[in-house]
């Protein structure tokens, strides 16, 4: 029998974080607290990695002066629509101003008012606040993790969970660079490296769903995978700036903002986007922002656009961002507009400390967002400009504490070496062919199905089969994956976790026989509170992926349904 020195290199620690981005950080600092090793494994590096560097938002916080009941009523019947674990849900929000301060703490630099408070703006309804943290914000805590003696490995990408039992005691991956194999003991893992956006987007690239089908494929319980559609942001159509949705108008000069979102909503809305769609496949498109039909001084769409942030990092990011993606002339009043699309999947279920239906196996972040249930029924971010710093923070001040508490006590794992062999031969699988399916190839037949508003936002039963006739042939086809390196062997993974978490997004949408939040079926176009107060929770089963419901403890909250 191999002995699993024999294959490949081994490194043990106490607790294992896979992803390196802003949640990462959180918790392994956090996971310090505790007299345990821990071990940061990222496949891109460590500081640089995730959304967080180039997302260039804002942090949400609950203010001194912000009402949190007020919050939640408007979230859980205007976001969520009762799907909400609404007690996860008070806590972040709570819990969201000491966060940020805890990070400024910790050498985040956070836009200050003359007083050297957080300078803070209201998002759009006014209920919460916006604090601006600038885009070099992973730095400090990356200085702050290894000084407190957290190790880090980078350019390993983390393909599968090794268990003991039911009890996940690690993992492996591979050097994308020099092809090294890496057995990974833990006596706790912490999953922290994302949702699944399928690529759409290019900025946020790096969402591909290893995390998540990982822990699919270790047996862990997925949950809200019908709501890890996709979300939009409405932009010019040459530069890629965010327009202001508020005065869009089609060929006709009618203001279609006022007909399709006549409220004032924190984020644009499913109404605006499939409003949008309806004008240009009836021909009255193209569409336009006309901001020459704004009121002189009339507020801006989000506050901190209004509050003049000094952000040195984010400033010099966008600008550069910009200036590649100006391929006409300078931005007038009257613009072409059009929607991006980009998925948010993130459905490994989790409880209150961010740990997983597996014994041994937390996910913070991205990678559990919807599966925590704390947003209900809406991709991340949930509806609330500012939540994904948030989200990441909260869930990793969480779960780092968590998982090294558990690590503390825990007896050293024993690793089965032919589980190890099965998986190092399937991950090297695709650098043993000589020829075969590129992994891009997949990438862009997936996204030709999980891009679409027929399949993505605007469903049927029978529009919801042929996309997921379509993942099944991808899937059969994955066999043949090829790669001549290590970044294509990263890319190959990608493509088979992608292709998996697609199958999940489509089934669970199929499942759900109602409207609620960004799940809308045109076959079922209304909300029903009587059958459908449930989550749909995913597991791999023998015979495949295995769906069933469970109920919601609505009673147990405070808002109930009305009507």
């Amino acid at each position: 029998m191999n002995k699993i020195e024999n294959l490949g290199e081994v490194i043990s620690t106490d607790v294992l974080i896979v992803g390196g981005g802003i949640s990462g950080l959180v918790a392994a600092i956090e996971a310090k607290e505790y007299p345990v090793d821990v071990l940061i494994v990222e496949r891109e590096t460590v500081g640089w990695a995730g959304k967080a560097p180039k997302g260039g938002g804002a942090f949400l916080v609950v203010a001194a002066e912000d009402n949190v009941d007020q919050i939640m009523d408007y979230h859980v019947r205007n976001i969520g629509f009762y799907l909400e674990d609404q007690e996860l849900l008070y806590s972040y929000l709570s819990q969201s101003y000491g966060a940020a301060e805890k990070l400024a703490g910790w050498g985040v630099k956070m836009a200050r008012d003359e007083q050297g408070k957080l300078d803070l703006a209201k998002n759009p309804l006014g209920l919460w606040s916006l604090a601006g943290p600038d885009l070099d914000l992973q730095f400090p805590l990356r200085a702050k993790a290894l000084e407190m003696g957290a190790k880090i490995l980078n350019k390993v990408e983390v393909v599968e969970l090794l268990k003991q039992g039911d009890q996940v005691v690690g993992a492996v991956g591979f050097d994308t660079i020099d092809g090294r194999f890496f057995i990974l003991k833990a006596k706790a893992t912490i999953l922290a490296n994302g949702c699944c956006n399928y690529k759409s987007r290019r900025m946020w690239a790096s969402g591909t769903g290893d995390g998540i089908a990982a822990a699919y494929r270790a047996g862990a319980e997925m949950r809200n995978a019908e709501f890890g559609n996709s979300c939009c942001d409405v932009l010019h159509k040459n530069t890629e700036n965010m327009a202001d949705r508020r005065f869009l108008f089609n060929a006709l000069g009618e203001n279609i903002s006022k007909r399709y979102e006549p409220d004032v909503k924190p984020d644009i809305s499913l109404s605006l986007v499939l409003g949008m769609e309806k004008e240009v496949m009836e021909g009255r498109g193209p569409l336009i922002e006309d901001l020459s039909q704004r009121p002189p001084g009339f507020p801006s769409l989000f506050g901190e656009s209004v509050r003049g942030w000094v952000r040195p990092h984010h400033t010099a990011f966008y600008s550069r961002m910009y200036s590649k993606l100006k391929y006409g002339p300078e931005p007038s009043p009257r613009q072409e507009v059009t929607l991006r699309l980009h998925s948010e999947l993130g459905p490994i279920k989790v409880d209150h400390d961010m740990k997983t239906t597996l014994c041994g196996l937390w996910a913070i972040g991205d990678a559990s967002w919807g599966g925590s249930g704390m947003i209900g029924a809406s991709p991340p971010p949930g509806g609330m400009r500012g939540s994904g710093w948030g989200n990441a923070v909260f869930t990793a001040m969480r779960g780092g504490p968590a998982a090294a508490d558990y690590a503390s006590h825990a007896a050293s794992p024993e690793i089965d070496p032919s589980e190890v062999k099965r998986f190092k031969d399937e991950t090297f699988a695709p650098m043993k062919r000589s020829t075969g399916l590129p992994p891009e190839h997949v990438v862009s037949e997936l996204q030709e199905v999980v891009c679409p508003l027929k399949y993505c936002l605007r469903r049927s039963k029978d529009r919801l089969e042929q996309a997921l006739s379509k993942v099944v042939q991808i899937h059969q086809s994955l066999p043949e994956l090829w790669a001549r390196d290590g970044h294509g062997l990263c890319k190959c993974h990608e493509a088979k976790s992608m292709t998996l978490c697609a199958e999940m997004s489509f089934r669970t949408s199929l499942m759900r026989t109602e409207s609620r939040g960004w799940h809308y079926r045109e076959d079922y176009p209304e909300r029903d509170d009587r059958n459908w107060l449930k989550w749909i929770v995913v597991k791999k089963k023998e015979e495949g992926m295995s769906l069933w419901t469970e109920p919601v403890p609505i009673k147990k909250f405070r808002i109930q349904p009305t009507g």
